[in-house]
């Protein structure tokens, strides 16, 4: 459900003491949490549209990412930046869609949608009720977030600079000398 035709539920859904995240609801009891940063949870349910579907929860309260610090913009989408790489390596997807919405859920969030060459939506938006019949088989959804997790072990870069460009270049697997 949608808020924001209602400006003071809207303004009242927007404060962190009415955000769910914040005050720590109890999340659906399919959800699992992929991976945990300082920044963000990624986290997956099997109730979705395309297989491999999983989203990145900041764990700082912003319902706009203009309404987060500079550290935690940054931090928050390079969590964007490791997700995306993961799933796609690990669904052998053609391409991520990344899309913001926050309709329904006012804390910043951003969705990850594996698109593949045989997916449902060829050249058209996904359409994200449509999540029957299930799209995983027993078993298979719990063996995306095994998989999410095990490329995260194998894969993760710590302590990264601070300089975009060399970001980049160490992304890349570039160093200064053959740059």
């Amino acid at each position: 459900m949608s808020y924001h035709d209602d400006i003071e539920r809207w303004t009242r859904r927007c404060e962190p003491k009415h955000c769910p995240v914040c005050r720590g609801e109890e999340p659906p009891e399919d959800l699992v949490t992929i991976r945990e940063t300082q920044r963000s949870w990624l986290e997956a349910h099997p109730r979705v549209c395309l297989p491999g579907t999983c989203y990145i929860m900041a764990k700082a309260h912003a319902v706009e990412l203009y309404d987060l610090l500079e550290p935690d913009l940054l931090g928050f989408m390079r969590d964007v930046q490791m997700a995306a790489r993961a799933l796609k390596a690990v669904t052998g997807a053609v391409k991520i869609n990344y899309e913001i919405h926050g309709n329904t859920v006012l804390h910043l969030h951003v969705h990850l949608f594996p698109r593949s060459v045989d997916d449902p939506f060829p050249g058209q938006p996904i359409q994200y009720d449509r999540i029957e019949p299930p799209v995983y088989a027993d078993g298979a959804f719990e063996k995306l977030a095994h998989a999410m997790q095990d490329w995260f072990t194998h894969h993760e870069i710590h302590d990264w600079p601070c300089d975009p460009g060399l970001e980049w270049s160490v992304a890349r697997g570039l160093n200064q000398e053959s740059a």
